[in-house]
């Protein structure tokens, strides 16, 4: 497979990294892996759909390459390549895109968002080292437009804004793109000119209005100035392009909660959990500091399902249970927690103030008590026991 007149060798290229394979059918992730080990690529991860993916690129550094299908049944390779871009994380690991059929308008979709390349079902492992290499020399050598807005995004970072600023609009004569806006944007938004940050996001969705980073750059701007309704405008078509993305759905929540609509939050967290379980606690816990334990029980109850921390669970929804005065539903709770921990004096605390609340004073005292037993330090029980003796009771 080496070719000497090629600027990139990819055992060289491939050792400091993993190759992401994505792909809904396994067998198809096997052949790939095959063809990759064959073209130098002994590092291989798989994924089974773009959700699992950009998990395994969250808790993986190091990703070099990925390649991802197009058509899986959770979240679709379209769909996980604009979160990708999204993400300054990720955003720069080459794609190549794997598709069953030559469509223009995908591959062109597929170019807008900043997908590196593509390749059609079926394929050789030749020809899968041939499209590597395009991707790989393409990078190395970027067109000027592209440099330009590299090396302002470098400035971005150092904190040139102004000199940014001027490489972004040197390119933008050279090519007009939403990327390009978008990177203006981002340096009138840090420079604090937000109007003209948010004009030239409005102008990168005229350019394509299915780039995601300028609706998700106009949200995150507007919540900044506390213009939560522009926000969630921007929000609702960040979704609608991408609608995998929890985080986004959490936020949209928040937001109709402090517009007082219940339905839609409800249907905004339900989205995300639906999406990403594990973020059941997450809401839960904003739930519960926006004063909303009813709110907050439901997702406790429902984290439980997946917890890798169950103790920490059921604490919090003990306590959701007790800002709506439900102090014997908080002890059934705390009463399951003791029986996975036995030592937890965390529970026991609460536990006290649950008996406290419901004016059950010497059970109170007893497991103040208990609790002070497995942690001496814990002064806050100390303080509640002398309360209790003074009959001054704290709150």
């Amino acid at each position: 497979m080496a070719n000497e007149k090629r600027n990139v060798d990819l055992a060289d290229y491939f050792k400091s990294g993993y190759v992401l394979v994505v792909d809904d059918v396994t067998n198809m992730r096997r052949t790939i892996k095959n063809m990759l080990k064959q073209i130098g690529a002994s590092n291989v991860m798989e994924a089974d759909d773009g959700d699992t993916a950009l998990q395994v690129m969250r808790n993986n550094t190091g990703c070099r390459f990925m390649l991802l299908d197009w058509n899986m049944p959770r979240m679709p390779g379209i769909h996980t390549a604009r979160e990708i871009r999204t993400d300054a994380a990720m955003q720069d690991v080459p794609i190549l895109m794997i598709t069953a059929e030559s469509d223009r308008v995908q591959i062109a979709q597929a170019g807008e968002i900043g997908v590196n390349g593509y390749i059609i079902k079926p394929f050789v492992a030749k020809l899968l080292a041939e499209k590597i290499y395009t991707v790989l020399d393409m990078r190395a050598n970027p067109p000027e437009h592209v440099k330009l807005i590299k090396t302002g995004e470098e400035l971005l970072r150092q904190g040139q804004h102004h000199k940014a600023l001027a490489l972004f609009e040197k390119a933008k004569e050279m090519r007009k793109s939403a990327r390009v806006e978008v990177s203006i944007g981002d340096a009138y938004a840090m420079i604090g000119n937000s109007g003209k940050a948010l004009a030239a996001y409005a102008t990168a969705v005229q350019q394509n209005p299915q780039f995601l980073k300028a609706y998700i750059k106009s949200a995150d701007l507007y919540i900044k100035e506390g213009n939560e309704d522009a926000a969630l405008v921007s929000l609702q078509k960040a979704v609608e392009i991408s609608p995998g993305n929890s985080g986004r759905l959490i936020t949209m929540g928040g937001i109709y909660l402090n517009k007082g609509d219940m339905v839609h939050a409800a249907a905004a967290f339900g989205e995300a959990v639906k999406h990403e379980s594990s973020k059941a606690s997450e809401i839960a816990e904003e739930l519960l500091k926006m004063g909303k334990p009813e709110m907050a029980e439901h997702y406790f109850r429902a984290s439980l399902e997946k917890s890798a921390d169950a103790i920490h669970t059921y604490n919090r929804l003990g306590i959701s249970l007790r800002r709506q005065g439900k102090w014997k539903e908080a002890i059934l709770e705390y009463e399951t927690a003791i029986k996975i921990d036995p030592k937890d004096e965390g529970v026991y605390f609460n536990m006290a103030k649950a008996y406290l609340e419901g004016g059950q004073l010497i059970l109170a005292e007893k497991n103040f008590q208990k609790a002070l037993e497995l942690n001496p330090d814990l002064s806050a029980a100390q303080q509640e026991l002398d309360a209790i003796k003074k009959g001054h009771l704290l709150t």
